[in-house]
């Protein structure tokens, strides 16, 4: 199947996909990079089209997670509104929410874009992803291309524990309250020449970690970041709210919590882009 049919395909009909509240436990969070390939996972590479197409792994699917967001620049960092549409995309290359998906980006090289997705794929449902850098799942050798097979369409069931609408941080982000936590993760020289605590009327703690400080060499998320999360208040209970200019970089960041077990971690996808 051509990237432009997946990238393409839409359907009119607009049922309602169902939405839960509970956390999804984490599936596999001891599993090592290595031992990924074993269940020949869909494999989506989230890479600019020129590096893909230049070398990619067998069978890997270019994707882009603009593909799945909102095509108003205003607000680009938002899901599209018709979540079923994209479950419906993802059932084309074999994804449906028992699927086991690799997906490979450039690690600290890019902006995220591999957790970003990773991200998306959480709150449609799937439960079984991970995140690598492409030369380290390379470096591993695979012979084999999976065979993709569409799977019949799917209903999401929506994680809306991994998101927060702007209207809801924004109540948040204005009222103290030693419970919750916005945590910036942009770049240091982002955060330093403007971050929402110089916003008149945020009242909220807000504590600083750059995105690439959440994920180990091979692209995982690493269980090394949990210490400085600790020396900074912030434990597995905490209700975090990840920020980023466009919820890229925080979409990374709040899959990686989730998959080390923090259960009250959400995403501000509109980001800084929404919130002036």
């Amino acid at each position: 199947m051509s990237t432009m049919l997946f990238l393409g395909f839409l359907l009119g009909c607009q049922v309602k996909p169902t939405k839960i509240t509970n956390q999804e436990p984490v599936v596999g969070e001891g599993s090592f990079a290595d031992s990924l390939m074993k269940d020949k996972p869909v494999i989506l590479d989230v890479r600019p089209a020129f590096e893909f197409n230049l070398s990619h792994v067998p069978g890997a699917i270019n994707v882009r997670w603009e593909d799945f967001s909102q095509q108003d620049p205003r607000s680009r960092g938002l899901l599209d509104n018709d979540l079923f549409s994209l479950a419906r995309r993802l059932s084309l290359v074999g994804i449906d929410p028992d699927t086991k998906v690799v997906v490979l980006g450039q690690g600290p090289q890019g902006a995220g874009e591999e957790g970003r997705i990773a991200w998306t794929l959480k709150v449609l449902g799937v439960r079984d992803v991970y995140t690598l850098v492409h030369s380290s799942y390379r470096a591993m050798n695979p012979k084999e291309e999976p065979l993709v097979q569409n799977k019949p369409y799917w209903k999401p069931q929506v994680q809306d524990s991994l998101m927060i609408s702007y209207k809801e941080f924004k109540n948040l982000a204005e009222k103290e309250d030693v419970d919750t936590v916005i945590l910036d993760v942009r770049l240091p020289e982002e955060f330093k020449l403007r971050n929402i605590s110089m916003t008149k009327n945020v009242k909220a703690k807000l504590e600083y970690l750059e995105w690439k400080e959440f994920f180990g060499d091979k692209g995982l998320p690493t269980k090394s970041i949990e210490a400085k999360l600790t020396a900074k208040g912030l434990s597995k209970d905490t209700r975090i709210l990840v920020i980023s200019n466009h919820g890229v970089r925080s979409g990374a960041a709040t899959y990686a919590l989730q998959y080390l077990g923090y259960k009250n971690v959400r995403n501000f996808a509109g980001g800084y882009e929404q919130w002036k």
